[in-house]
């Protein structure tokens, strides 16, 4: 398995050029894509891993020659990881109290 950042390095590409040479697989096949500065963005996003929507992940497939899998893209449907998400809720939860925390002692209020 290789990320997508990775499958973009080995072909040398920045993520100017890969945005350019997405817009035209898309052009081909004529498939409406957002604008060049919106997929540059998008682009970054799913680099740090989130699962771009249909029909993006056909065309980083094909852009870079691999199954999605290879590229690290999980679309497994959210009912089949429903069993994450407790513990996901646990992590985002923990995280909203350290990050108040935080808050708290940079403003110098007092704790709850």
């Amino acid at each position: 398995m290789v990320s997508l950042r990775d499958a973009r390095r080995d072909r040398g590409w920045s993520q100017t050029t890969a945005v350019a040479r997405l817009r035209e697989l898309a052009d081909r096949g004529r498939v409406d894509v957002a604008s060049a500065a919106s997929l540059k963005t998008q682009l970054s996003r799913w680099e740090n891993g989130t699962v771009p929507d249909e029909p993006y992940r056909t065309l980083l497939a094909e852009l870079y020659e691999r199954e999605l899998g290879e590229l690290g893209i999980d679309v497994t449907p959210h009912w089949e990881r429903s069993h994450e998400i407790p513990g996901l809720l646990t992590e985002i939860r923990d995280e909203l109290r350290a990050l108040n925390e935080t808050l708290r002692e940079r403003r110098g209020s007092p704790r709850d």
